[in-house]
Order: C-alpha cells, then sequence, then structure tokens
C-alpha cells in the first residue's frame, strides 16, 4: 500500500490525473461504518490523503478524469460529503461542470446532509444543467437508499418543493424516477396542476404503479386538454390488460385511436395490441378499413393485430391486403396516407373524428409501379413473425393467397422477398410448391429470398431434383432448381 501512496504523491507532482486516478482505484478503504468510532479513527490518515488525492482530479482533471475519481468519494465515507457539499454552495464558482460532478457524486450518499445540499440547490440554482443533476441525484438516492431517514428526508423535501410554482417541476421529475410507493400521494396532488409538463410527469409515473388508486386517475386523464398527457394515460392502460373488462377498456381506448392527435392514436393501437383481444382486433381494424390513417399510424394498427394474434385478428390482415388492392386513390390522397409522423388528424385530413368516420373509404395505393405498399410489406413482415400454433397454418395460407391472386402491390419484387422470408419463418410445408415456383421469378432478389426460404424445409432436395427430369419446366425454372440445387448441398 506504501508503495501505491508513493506513486500517487508522484502523480499529483507531475500533474498526471490519469496515474493519480489508477492509484486511488487500488487504495482499499476499509471502515466499520462512516462515522463510527475505532475502526474509522484508525483510517483516519489513510481517507484524508485520500480525500485530498480525489479532490485534486475533480477539481483540475478533465471530464473522463472527474467520471472516474466519482466512483472514488463514496468509498470514502461522510468524510467526503462536507467538502462536496461546499463544492456545490459554492456560486462564486465559475466551474459549472466542477458543481456538476459534486451533485452527481452527492447522490451517492445516504446522508441527510447530502440531501439538504442537493435539495437547496433545487430551491435557489438557476443553472438547467445543474438543477437537473441536483434532481436526479435526489431521486437516485430516495430510490436505492437504505437508510430510512434519508429516504424519508428526500420524499419529505421533493413533496414541500411540489407547493411552490418554481420548485415544482423538478421535483415532480425527480418523484418521478423514484417508482417507490412513497411517492404516489404526492404524485397525486399534481395531477391538475395547471402545466401540462407537470401532468404528463405524474401521469407517466403514477402508471408504473400498481395501486387501486390509479386506474381511475388514468381513465380521467384521458379526457385531458393536453395530447401528452392523453397519450401517458393510454400508455399505462394498455399495461392493464388484466382490468380489461372491468374498466371497458377497449371501449376506452377506441375512443383514442381516434384522437386528433397522431401520438395518441399511436399509443392507442399499441395498447389494444397489448388487449390481445378480437374486441380490440375490431377497433383496430375499423380505423385499417378506412384507409385514411396516417401511413404510420395504419402500419401500427397492422402490427398491433399481429401482437393479437388470433384467427380472427389475421383474417383482418388478409381483408387489409385485398382491400388495398382494390382501387387506387388520387395522387393527392396517396400522398395523405404517407403523412403523419408528429402530425395530428386534424392538420392532415379533417378537423373533427366525426369526418374521418365518414370520410372516403379509398385504399391509399402505390402511384406508380415502382412505389411500395409499405402497409402490405408490414402486413407480410407481421404474419411471418406468428408464433402460435393454431394460427401458424392460417398465417402462411393468407401470405400464398397474397400471392397466388397476383395482387398488385405484391408483385414488387421487394415484397415477394419479404413473402418469401415470410414463408420461410412459418415452415409450413404448404408453401414449398409456391417457394419453388419463386425460383423462376425475373428477379434475382426473390430467387435467393426463395432459396433461403426452401432451406429451412427438409425433403426440399429429393423433390427438386425429380422436378429436374421433367420436359415440360421453363428455362427460368430449371435454372432457379439448378441454382438452388447447388446452395441446398450447403
Amino acid at each position: 500500500m506504501l508503495n501505491v501512496l508513493e506513486q500517487a504523491a508522484c502523480a499529483v507532482e507531475q500533474k498526471n490525473w490519469s496515474l493519480l486516478n489508477q492509484c486511488l482505484q487500488q487504495l482499499p478503504v476499509k471502515r466499520n461504518s462512516a462515522g463510527a468510532p475505532g475502526g474509522e479513527q484508525q483510517a483516519l490518515p489513510d481517507i484524508n490523503l485520500l480525500l485530498t488525492l480525489a479532490l485534486e482530479i475533480l477539481e483540475t482533471g478533465d471530464f473522463h478524469q472527474r467520471w472516474e475519481v466519482a466512483k472514488v468519494f463514496p468509498r470514502l465515507g461522510s468524510f467526503a460529503i462536507a467538502p462536496l457539499v461546499a463544492i456545490l454552495a459554492d456560486e462564486a464558482e465559475e466551474d459549472r461542470e466542477l458543481r456538476w460532478f459534486a451533485a452527481r457524486i452527492l447522490g451517492d450518499f445516504h446522508n441527510p446532509e447530502a440531501i439538504a445540499a442537493l435539495v437547496d440547490v433545487l430551491k435557489t440554482n438557476h443553472s438547467e444543467d445543474l438543477t437537473a443533476m441536483a434532481a436526479a441525484a435526489l431521486a437516485s438516492l430516495g430510490a436505492s437508499s437504505k437508510n430510512a431517514t434519508a429516504f424519508r428526508l428526500a420524499i419529505d423535501a421533493l413533496t414541500d418543493m411540489l407547493e411552490r410554482d418554481e420548485t415544482r417541476s423538478l421535483a415532480v421529475k425527480a418523484l418521478s424516477h423514484i417508482r417507490h410507493s412513497e411517492t404516489i400521494t404526492p404524485l397525486l396532488s399534481v395531477i391538475r396542476d395547471k402545466e401540462v409538463a407537470v401532468r404528463t410527469t405524474a401521469i407517466e409515473a403514477l402508471a408504473s404503479f400498481h395501486d387501486d388508486r390509479i386506474p381511475p386517475v388514468l381513465l380521467d386523464a384521458l379526457k385531458d386538454t393536453a395530447a401528452p398527457v392523453r397519450r401517458e394515460a393510454t400508455i399505462g392502460l394498455g399495461f392493464r390488460a388484466q382490468l380489461q373488462e372491468e374498466l371497458e377498456l377497449v371501449a376506452q381506448l377506441t375512443k383514442q385511436l381516434w384522437d386528433l392527435n397522431l401520438e395518441v392514436c399511436h399509443a392507442a393501437a399499441i395498447a389494444l395490441g397489448r388487449m390481445g383481444t378480437d374486441a380490440a382486433a375490431d377497433a383496430l381494424f375499423a380505423v385499417l378499413r378506412k384507409g385514411t390513417a396516417p401511413l404510420s399510424l395504419q402500419v401500427q394498427i397492422v402490427r398491433s393485430l399481429g401482437w393479437i394474434e388470433t384467427p380472427k385478428a389475421l383474417i383482418y390482415l388478409q381483408k387489409a391486403i385485398a382491400q388495398r388492392n382494390r382501387s387506387p386513390v388520387s395522387k393527392k390522397d396517396g400522398s395523405n396516407g404517407r403523412r403523419g409522423d408528429g402530425e395530428s388528424f386534424s392538420t392532415t385530413f379533417t378537423a373533427s373524428p366525426l369526418s374521418l368516420v365518414t370520410a372516403s373509404s379509398s385504399r391509399p395505393m402505390p402511384n406508380n409501379p415502382g412505389d411500395i405498399d409499405l402497409v402490405c410489406q408490414e402486413i407480410i413482415a407481421v404474419l411471418g413473425r406468428v408464433e402460435k400454433p393454431d394460427v401458424v397454418r392460417l398465417a402462411a395460407k393468407i401470405l400464398l393467397d397474397g400471392l397466388n391472386s397476383n395482387y398488385p402491390t405484391i408483385q414488387h419484387p421487394r415484397l415477394k422477398q419479404a413473402l418469401a422470408t415470410s414463408l420461410g419463418h412459418l415452415k409450413d410445408p404448404a408453401a414449398i410448391d409456391s417457394l419453388i415456383q419463386m425460383l423462376a421469378d425475373g428477379d434475382e432478389g426473390v430467387k435467393w429470398h426463395a432459396i433461403a426460404a426452401l432451406k429451412k424445409f427438409s425433403g426440399v432436395a429429393p423433390k427438386l431434383e425429380a422436378l429436374v427430369a421433367n420436359h415440360n419446366l421453363t428455362p427460368a425454372l430449371k435454372q432457379g432448381i439448378a441454382i438452388a440445387l447447388e446452395n441446398l448441398r450447403f
């Protein structure tokens, strides 16, 4: 240990902070507990030296060196708190990064003095970075503290800060990170705050708790005038599928599916997918069938129907493919089908949900043969991810029916490639013949995707070898089979 201390002293003289950091990491600090008599007193000289060296790096090192030495301070116990508090409280200190690190390190101490210093920063400091770190440090301290007194002090201090406009937002953020049932009551006190950000943060945090007080709050928040609040409430209810009958969640979430804000609609689509019922599938398909929703929402609805994974949900996906191949729409409507990220229905289509319900039922289609129908592409991918044994065959049948129906959208090479991949994932033997026919496709990518899919089936090579002897095969299919046989041998 003496040798390490000597190296540390040399590192200080040379201002070699990286070497000093390495030395500090090697030095053991063993105490009974912070402030305990006996063992701590015996280690005092070493602790003081370590603290002096660690502070030297913290005050003069670069960001990386400060980051590394921050790991040393918690090992020093209560001795390190006073100088860190002094750094944090020094408003004349021009090095904002130094104070930021002091706040971060204090968050690792389970000590009332550290908490008081962090709370004081939130109350008095105007630096956004510093107050944010103090709030995060308090949250970290409360969540992991083994000291009941320190934990209670942190909660009480943050609850007190909720009563003042200037500190309410930071206090809510800190409480939202603690994720302890003790924070439910103070968070409930701000669910009707005038600030949207405060309400949003409170609802998001409350939604993570399984407490009988929370579901009614989330249901009420669905009617909030602010879209971010409605979105968080929708997300929270999506994780309560076990309460869907009691709370009539499918009906509640269906309303959000037609919200004027697209992010709320997305959250509702995801939440309905988590319900996993045919009733939820009905609500999702009602929007998809209209064909007027922004493209991103249609894609999410397809994914949600795939999560439900019931026969009815899959049949809805089949219907969606058929409808999208029925009648093209104007260029203007087609472009609308591709808008929507971050937009609301009101800015993209109409001014009210009612007009959405009565909107034209035309289907967004590609405007020229080179376009890809992204909704059909997603349907193909989703069907290929089906895992429930009782619906795998149905998924494969839907894909094969789409391929054999010669739908215009599915003739795009990339969609045929996706279809081959999905059939390979499903491994339904009924797909083998269709995959063999795809070996004759004029697109090289389709051929190779078909070969990759065929590799997932057993007994394909003998079948291909038997087909080679058939003189009625087209040259393209013969060539494709030859290539497939060559690759199946490896």
